[in-house]
């Protein structure tokens, strides 16, 4: 944001962030009055799913992949989008993030501005996020592309949001984060039998809570380690177990169990 003087342009300290700011049109609750001015407006679809999608015609990949915390299937636009969801999948403080979530439009000046969400995300016990999500600092050169983002910036922060501008060295650590997290993902609809999980409580309350993934998968499944592996990396998507998957995983990668 810099050179464009954004937080004099912008930014008004005198208005402290609170969710009451947004307020639903739907409702008919919206008053307006001296003391109250829209500074934009954001839509959304009606049944909270992605408001823009692709089918093909895209000068990159697109496609949609189903979530098992969000419950329904999610549009991609570019494998890096897609590798975003995937993390937030695996995520233990993540409650469940949505693409293509909403339209931000909001004018400065005399100019209007349109903004489309990559993702949002839902996290426990922490401000819900709009993500913008870029390969390199090599997209963001136009200084009128970083005035619409430093608007949107501050229309998040004045209802209590957070906004972040994601690259995509940051969702994939490393070989091992990208490998780990596709692995788990795709175990996300895993079948997981009650006579799993009676296993997995039992142990948590004779050894604690903490363990390690060999020993785990061993406990779960005792005729089939690699089956008990599959089961923690489902409860992974569940928030049942809470992993790092930055590193090479072994028998011996430390847990906890929830």
């Amino acid at each position: 944001m810099r050179g464009l003087e954004l937080d004099q342009e912008l930014r008004d300290s005198s208005i402290a962030p609170d969710r009451s700011l947004l307020v639903s049109e739907m409702e008919g609750t919206l008053r307006c009055d001296e003391r109250v001015v829209s500074m934009g407006e954001m839509i959304v679809e009606h049944n909270g799913g992605s408001l823009r999608t692709f089918s093909g015609n895209r000068a990159h990949e697109n496609g949609w992949w189903p979530s098992f915390k969000q419950r329904r299937l999610q549009h991609w636009e570019g494998e890096t989008q897609r590798q975003a969801l995937m993390a937030l999948e695996c995520d233990f403080s993540v409650e469940w993030a949505q693409s293509e979530p909403c339209l931000v439009r909001f004018p400065i000046g005399d100019e209007w501005f349109e903004w489309y969400a990559d993702i949002q995300v839902s996290r426990f016990n922490a401000p819900d996020e709009l993500w913008e999500i870029k390969k390199d600092e090599r997209q963001l050169e136009d200084p009128r592309y970083r005035l619409k983002l430093a608007g949107v910036r501050e229309i998040c922060r004045r209802i209590g949001w957070r906004f972040r501008l994601v690259m995509a060295d940051e969702i994939a650590i490393n070989r091992h984060h990208c490998d780990n997290v596709e692995l788990f993902a795709s175990r996300r609809f895993v079948s997981i039998g009650p006579e799993h999980m009676r296993r997995f409580e039992d142990f948590a309350l004779r050894n604690g809570t903490q363990t390690t993934y060999g020993e785990l998968a061993n406990i779960i499944e005792p005729n089939c380690p690699a089956r008990g592996a599959a089961i923690i990396q489902g409860l992974t998507v569940r928030r049942r177990v809470e992993i790092d998957l930055r590193e090479f995983l072994t028998n011996r990668t430390p847990l906890k169990m929830h």
